[in-house]
């Protein structure tokens, strides 16, 4: 006797916005979502650096949030503020941690891309206590003097021991946004504007 309609066996439902066995989809929509972190980059007021992140929950193909640097809402991002090295760097806060904040709970899961400077130690640590499960960003370089490429290995040692996985952006991926790598990874310590004040200020360092 033939299976009728509502008899017949349900075949299991797909994920269709899944990356697994699809690496030419997966790096088709990372470099999109690095393109917008990208943009997303170009909001900051931020003379000296301007970096992007984006949240994404790759399960149901969904932008959660996205942040860039900047001083928090409501505080005035003054000309005179943004030049001034030492009280920019006591004020702002990173890409990341703005597009964490806007996420909230949101953010368990997601995949996160940065763009403008390797990921830092601290935002690390936020990225794991938040959930996040993948983070695409510059590859810092080993040995060099560069602060960005010091606090980016320890970034990326942290993200690999808590089982976050890191992928580096390629060079094709940085060409196909216009993005020089070697200037981002250059740019200044921005502890440099305390040299000399260790007396007057406790960073904690």
């Amino acid at each position: 006797m033939a299976l009728t309609s509502r008899s017949q066996p349900r075949r299991p439902m797909t994920d269709i916005n899944t990356f697994e066995g699809r690496p030419e989809k997966q790096a088709r929509w990372d470099g999109r979502y690095i393109g917008l972190a990208h943009y997303i980059a170009q909001w900051s007021k931020d003379p000296r650096a301007k970096v992007g992140a984006v949240l994404v929950n790759q399960r149901f193909a969904r932008v959660v949030a996205t942040g860039f640097n900047g001083f928090p809402s409501n505080v005035e991002d003054s000309a005179e503020r943004l030049e001034n090295k030492a009280r920019k760097l006591q004020m702002i806060l990173h890409a990341e941690q703005n597009a964490l904040l806007h996420a909230g709970r949101d953010a368990r899961d997601c995949d996160a891309y940065v763009v403008g400077k390797p990921v830092c130690n601290v935002c690390a640590t936020l990225l794991i206590q938040s959930g996040v499960r993948r983070v695409v960003a510059a590859a810092p370089r080993p040995g060099t003097e560069s602060y960005w490429d010091r606090v980016g290995l320890l970034a990326i040692e942290m993200l690999r021991e808590a089982n976050v996985e890191f992928i580096p952006i390629t060079g094709q991926q940085l060409d196909a946004i216009g993005l020089n790598r070697d200037d981002a990874r250059a740019s200044e310590n921005p502890l440099s504007p305390y040299e000399g004040l260790q007396d007057e200020l406790d960073l904690g360092y």
